[in-house]
């Protein structure tokens, strides 16, 4: 089987368990909506929180991914077992961490972020709940990690679709059958999660993994998950900023902005999904020192990559108009949501080269480096370039999209330049010929 085949047998189910993701928060929002404005925005602030935290479990299934498909490479069944329960663990003690966060500073988080009191009061119960359980999405994305890293890549995307339809049925039935208003909405998505990760769960030898827990950290996937989570959470941290930033441009500018960035998740959806099968076939080559399916495994991620979100970004923008109308007929908020619709759709060769290189450098074991790429690019050219091109030049949101179109450029280049030479420079005798 050639790499292209492997790479697209390994996106395509990621890239579905992506879109039922976004659905499912879809679903949630369309519910809370009935419920009034303060339950919306409590929701959403809440959100913007559990998305760190889910951003700290995705940066671990990296890590995990990446280990447990280096020491399939290896043919090391022993060190496959105590990464899978090792990557267990971490999800139990973070998730315990995050939860206790959730449960007793949760209200205080939204205060601090200057919400009413109304919507403090309904976002705090919405945090208490799905972040004081978020054990259960901690174990639903390390659990889908390992398996994918196993090659069974569809079954977290059934599982995924499992866990959307009992969401939408259980939520519907709080809100509409029961009144048990945001508690309702927010149990149904705990126990919906409860259920995909015990499916999951029941997937792997439990004995003998449970057999190989220890109370004591991995230092190999510590070394790889913390680089990760840090790189995932100085995104986060800067988008902070940059709403920051573009709220000076005023509300209909914001609103367009938004309406922008959720049309075009589904851009970035295709390269999400094969930088995914680009970490697991990486570290498995690199567990056979298979360096030339290495470099073949990132030269056709790049290609699958680039042609499909050119592809889906020019779809989003050409129709953008008429898609941005089903979020508003304000016409100051259309022409700045198709401003990002423009610069996401002209910079998905960027991105897509961030997205399977800063994969490429996880997969080989070496997660630091897009760690320092992020950073410098979000914090010294997204973040001061967008203040001076968008505040400083009167260019507006235009501004902000040109900074955050030369960030990606810049971290593309940066980790590619970095990974030629390291492929160049890697020992010979470490080197061995395909089959």
């Amino acid at each position: 089987m050639n790499q292209r085949k492997k790479i697209i047998e390994l996106a395509l189910p990621a890239m579905a368990e992506n879109l039922l993701q976004m659905l499912m928060g879809v679903i949630d929002n369309y519910l809370v909506a009935q419920l009034g404005l303060a339950a919306v925005s409590g929701v959403s602030v809440a959100n913007n929180i559990i998305t760190i935290y889910q951003a700290i479990f995705i940066a671990l299934g990296a890590a995990v991914s990446s280990l447990t498909a280096k020491s399939l490479g290896e043919k090391n069944d022993a060190k496959t077992r105590s990464y899978q329960a090792q990557s267990i663990f971490i999800t139990l003690v973070l998730s315990l961490i995050l939860g206790a966060i959730s449960l007793v500073f949760g209200q205080q988080m939204l205060h601090f972020l200057g919400t009413a009191a109304d919507v403090t009061q309904t976002g705090g119960l919405y945090l208490a709940l799905v972040g004081g359980l978020i054990v259960t999405l901690g174990l639903q994305t390390t659990l889908g990690a390992i398996l994918r890293a196993l090659g069974k890549a569809r079954l977290p995307m059934y599982v995924s679709l499992l866990t959307n339809i009992l969401n939408a049925l259980l939520s519907a039935s709080a809100v509409f059958l029961f009144h048990w208003g945001i508690a309702g909405v927010a149990l149904a998505t705990v126990f919906s999660r409860f259920i995909g990760g015990a499916v999951l769960v029941g997937q792997l030898p439990l004995k003998a993994t449970l057999a190989e827990m220890r109370f004591k950290l991995d230092k190999g996937l510590v070394k790889l998950a913390l680089p990760a989570a840090g790189e995932r959470l100085m995104m986060r941290a800067g988008d902070v900023v940059i709403v920051a930033i573009i709220v000076k441009f005023g509300t209909e500018v914001v609103a367009g902005n938004a309406i922008g960035e959720t049309l075009t998740q589904f851009n970035y959806m295709p390269g999400m999904g094969v930088a995914t099968a680009t970490v697991i076939l990486v570290a498995h080559n690199l567990g056979q020192r298979k360096m030339s399916a290495v470099k073949e495994v990132v030269r056709e991620s790049y290609i699958i990559s680039t042609i499909l979100m050119l592809a889906v970004g020019g779809i989003v923008f050409f129709g953008g108009r008429q898609l941005s109308y089903f979020f508003t007929g304000n016409e100051a908020a259309l022409q700045a949501s198709l401003v990002v619709l423009f610069y996401s759709f002209i910079g998905g060769p960027a991105t897509s080269g961030t997205l399977v290189f800063t994969a490429a450098w996880q997969g080989l074991g070496k997660a630091k480096l897009p760690f320092y790429a992020t950073t410098i690019g979000m914090w010294l050219i997204r973040i001061v370039s967008g203040y001076c091109l968008g505040a400083g030049l009167n260019l507006g949101l235009a501004g902000v999209w040109l900074a955050t179109l030369a960030d990606n450029v810049f971290r593309w280049i940066f980790l590619y330049y970095l990974y030629r030479r390291y492929m160049q420079e890697f020992p010979k005798k470490t080197m061995t010929m395909d089959s």
